[in-house]
């Protein structure tokens, strides 16, 4: 079970809401004082510019003395000192507002404002024939993804949409998968309550860029092991011809040798630069081209890797930042040492007169060689470890929001029991609970209603909550017992111009993948028992683009064949004939339904499931309540 709520600094119990506004409140004061502290700063850069410039002036009309050029130094020093500091002002002023929106956004989840987040997982999510995804709104706006995503890179959102979009094959093991997701349930519970470190990631992973970085193709050249790496030899060149430049210079200065052996030396570089080109400027634009997000990357790794943890799972991601000695954090800074010499090509007179002198693009190449080689085998791991934690950062910022949540129970029958069972897309206080039980392989519920009375609400509700139970985040209900489970949907169908597909030809596509999962893991079920998922299969108006005699027909086809492959599921529909099946096969299937209310003219829905078959229908009600009725029949 989830806590309800936490204690804060001083020991009081705190609601979550009250701990996000409390912080909000401080981050905003100290946004405040950062900001006056900034324009004070910038006032006094202006007095001390116009000072500089008085003095200037007074030597050219005053002819003060020399020695009072003394005061103009002293005042470029000090200019010089206040632009750090107004710099480093407006760094902290940057990560506060970055703190304030952390917990604007869990106070706007919190109030059901989430759906105006710009994540919404549109990249993840065309996969047409994917066995739920469409159906149960997992990407796209108001979808979970763009409640849960509270990620910083790509690499972490791609792993946190891989994770909720997850259908794995039913041959993988029930106790491994068991053991994974228990393992994450632990690590967000864990991380739930560190409130500190989740704001901290987040300041850290919004600064330097507004778009999400991708660190794969950083990650891409770091691990290439068979790439081949600049001679050692080459050292010997990166410390002879800056010595010769430089003492070259030096003796042209003086005299003591002619001008021209400083240009020699200088066109020796040059020419040794543009022939080693096609060896150094592939690692140079490697690290170049991703300096911007490499302070961020080396931040979030010394968070992970600096915290306590209890949890296993989190314990192992900060193992791995060790792994064979290595430490992320220490190698990263040294990368970011590295890079920052890199950076100061950016200037033209360096690159194009200094940097040949000093063989600096020779130099930096060589450093980012030498560290490519230690951490080659060892980087992946640490982008990973990154990425599994804001994946599950996410899951905890969920979990701390929703403190009546519950972390399911997996257990090894092929069971779906829940009270008090939600949609975690509607919010708190539209969200009618029911309480919903499949007993298993080879069980089924009908769900009949009228229209709008809550059936498709209630199958999402059911699919969506599997979804973030085998994620190992917690679920919309008081309580949840759950087996090894896929799923699979045919809810929302769609036909297709440019595929000159018909609505019923789409669905019976749909419905032909759901058999084919299901004859899938009872065929695996035959060859290995223990372990084997069972097909959860949800139906929404089962075949309803056609006439209703072969509707009926083939609903109960498929119906039967489901529940004999050892599929569970429920099915929501308008033909009531579809509840015979209660009496023809009462140990597998079992009638539930939802109602209208009607007083007079007015219709309103409690959307509370109720056992048996619905007595009442509203299509004619709701045709004459938008204006189509009348009509004589």
């Amino acid at each position: 079970m989830n806590n309800t709520s936490f204690e804060s600094d001083n020991g009081a119990r705190q609601e979550p809401r009250e701990i996000h506004e409390n912080a909000l409140s401080e981050r905003r004061q100290a946004a405040g004082r950062l900001r006056a502290r900034a324009n004070a700063i910038a006032n006094v850069r202006l007095i001390l510019i116009l000072a500089i410039i008085a003095l200037i002036i007074a030597f050219a009309w005053a002819h003060l003395p020399r020695y009072a050029w003394l005061g103009v130094l002293g005042l470029v020093i000090a200019f010089g000192a206040i632009v750090i500091v107004h710099a480093r002002v407006h760094t902290e002023l940057e990560r506060m507002l970055a703190a304030q929106r952390f917990h604007e956004n869990a106070i706007a989840r919190m109030d059901g404002k989430w759906r105006s987040f710009p994540s919404t997982g549109e990249t993840w999510g065309h996969y047409p024939g994917h066995p739920f995804a469409g159906d149960l709104d997992i990407f796209g706006r108001a979808s979970l993804f763009q409640l849960l995503d509270a990620t910083s890179t790509r690499f972490g959102e791609e792993m946190l949409a891989s994770l909720i979009s997850s259908s794995e094959p039913p041959w993988v093991d029930r106790d491994t998968l068991f053991t994974a997701v228990r393992a994450r349930q632990k690590a967000v519970a864990d991380l739930a309550p560190r409130l500190r470190l989740r704001e901290e990631l987040s300041v850290i992973g919004s600064l330097v860029e507004d778009e999400k970085p991708d660190p794969r193709p950083f990650v891409n050249w770091v691990v290439q092991t068979d790439a081949s790496h600049l001679p050692g030899a080459l050292r010997i060149v990166a410390v002879i011809l800056p010595v010769l430049s430089v003492a070259a210079a030096i003796g042209a200065s003086m005299g003591i040798v002619p001008r021209v052996a400083f240009l020699v030396s200088f066109a020796l570089s040059v020419m040794v630069l543009m022939a080693l080109s096609s060896r150094i400027s592939p690692i140079l634009n490697a690290a170049s081209s991703k300096e911007n997000a490499l302070s961020r990357y080396a931040g979030m790794l010394a968070l992970l890797e600096n915290e306590s943890f209890e949890a296993d799972a989190l314990i192992e991601l900060q193992q791995s930042l060790r792994e064979g000695g290595v430490s992320a954090t220490r190698e990263m800074a040294s990368l970011s040492r590295i890079v920052g010499f890199l950076d100061a090509r950016n200037n033209e007179v360096f690159r194009f007169f200094i940097g040949p002198i000093l063989m600096w693009d020779l130099w930096c190449a060589l450093a980012l060689d030498g560290w490519r080689t230690r951490v080659c085998e060892v980087a992946f791991g640490w982008f990973s470890a990154l990425a599994d934690l804001e994946m599950l950062s996410s899951f905890a910022g969920f979990s701390f929001e929703r403190p009546n949540y519950v972390f399911p129970e997996l257990v090894e029958e092929d069971v779906f029991e829940a009270t008090s069972l939600g949609h975690p897309l509607i919010d708190g206080d539209k969200r009618v609970p029911n309480d919903v039980s499949i007993e298993g392989s080879g069980h089924a519920l009908v769900v009949t209603g009228s229209n709008m009375s809550g059936k498709s609400t209630l199958l999402r509700a059911i699919g969506i909550n599997v979804v973030l139970a085998k994620a190992g985040a917690p679920v919309c209900a008081a309580s949840m017992r759950i087996g090894r489970v896929r799923v699979a949907t045919s809810m929302r169908v769609s036909d297709s111009l440019e595929e000159g597909t018909s609505h019923f030809y789409a669905e019976l596509k749909k419905l032909k993948l759901v058999l084919e999962m299901a004859r899938e893991q009872s065929s695996y079920k035959k060859d290995r028992a223990k372990g084997a998922a069972t097909l959860l299969f949800l139906l929404d108006e089962i075949l309803h683009g056609t006439n209703t005699r072969e509707r009926l027909i083939g609903a109960r086809a498929i119906l039967r064949e489901l529940i004999a492959e050892g599929a569970m599921g429920a099915v929501s529909t308008h033909d009531l004939a579809l509840g015979d099946l209660e009496d023809e096969m009462p140990e597998c299937v079992r009638n539930v339904h939802f109602e209208e209310q009607v007083e007079g003219d007015v219709m309103t829905f409690d959307y509370r499931l109720r056992p048996g078959i619905v007595h009442s229908s509203n299509a004619l009600r709701l045709m004459k309540i938008v204006g189509l009725g009348p009509l004589s029949i």
